[in-house]
């Protein structure tokens, strides 16, 4: 029975570390929307198909992450 609690522990600790890192991902890509919108502000006129494209292209940044990190093995022993 001990053994099966150390291994449900490491699952936890495993399944904890990927939450930090889909928050320390989340924190990134806000960031990146903030620079964009930061940088738009500064431009006079735009194109609203160049600022939908930007935008689309963040959210397929952030899905590819969000994905990849989902998909990966974890690490150890689990």
């Amino acid at each position: 029975m001990a053994k099966k609690n150390e291994c449900i522990n490491r699952l936890l600790s495993k399944i904890g570390s990927f939450d930090e890192k889909i928050d320390s991902l989340s924190d990134r890509l806000n960031l990146i929307k903030k620079i964009v919108q930061d940088h738009r502000d500064d431009v006079e006129e735009e194109c609203p198909d160049v600022v939908e494209s930007e935008r689309a292209v963040v959210e397929a940044i952030e899905k590819l992450f969000i994905e990849e990190l989902l998909t990966r093995e974890p690490e150890g022993d689990a």
